[in-house]
């Protein structure tokens, strides 16, 4: 997968609970410290199947028969979503900060905007470009309460002119105020 699209991704991910897509302080009323995060994620082999056509042009016929194969075999299993979780601290500073365009290559490459800024609710498009790799997506993350936030995104990509469709639903729980050695 290009660097882009995992860059987008994981930066996308990590920014659960925090929620920091702009300038503007987000207003979702949560609390600070340790949270966890689940997401489950579908489309992510069609991102990767669509880098690897690219990537099979110099294999010999033995390398894209086993490529191939697995191939095929990470399809079969996208129809279960993937599900990864992970813990991160929520601080004052971080709420106030642009988590996902604060990474160089994602503001060097990509636009941001908030749609929707509220106590309870946030919502954001995004739009990247970079090497043969086009994304934009939407993403809209809502606090049940203090303590817990659901949301989703989708996003539309388009890799060396293959269209790649992603979707992610997040989970996110504050687990405490203390958040231990989680940075």
């Amino acid at each position: 997968m290009n660097s882009l699209v995992k860059t987008t991704l994981v930066a996308a991910l990590a920014a659960i609970p925090m929620i920091a897509f702009s300038a503007d302080i987000p207003k979702l009323n949560v609390r600070m410290g340790l949270w966890e995060t689940t997401v489950a994620s579908t489309g992510t082999a069609d991102a990767i199947m669509a880098g690897m056509d690219e990537a099979m042009k110099n294999m010999t016929p033995e390398q894209k028969a086993r490529m191939a194969a697995a191939m095929s075999r990470m399809q079969q299993h996208e129809s279960v979503p993937n599900a990864h979780t992970s813990h991160s601290c929520m601080t004052p500073e971080k709420m106030q900060r642009d988590a996902l365009m604060s990474d160089k290559e994602m503001a060097a490459h990509c636009t941001h905007t908030v749609t929707e800024n509220t106590a309870t609710t946030m919502a954001v498009h995004f739009s990247c470009s970079n090497d043969g790799v086009s994304n934009e997506g939407d993403g809209r993350f809502t606090a049940v309460s203090p303590t817990a936030i659901k949301g989703s995104m989708d996003m539309h990509m388009v890799m060396h002119g293959k269209p790649v469709n992603m979707h992610s639903d997040f989970q996110s729980k504050w687990i405490s105020a203390d958040c231990g050695t989680e940075k």
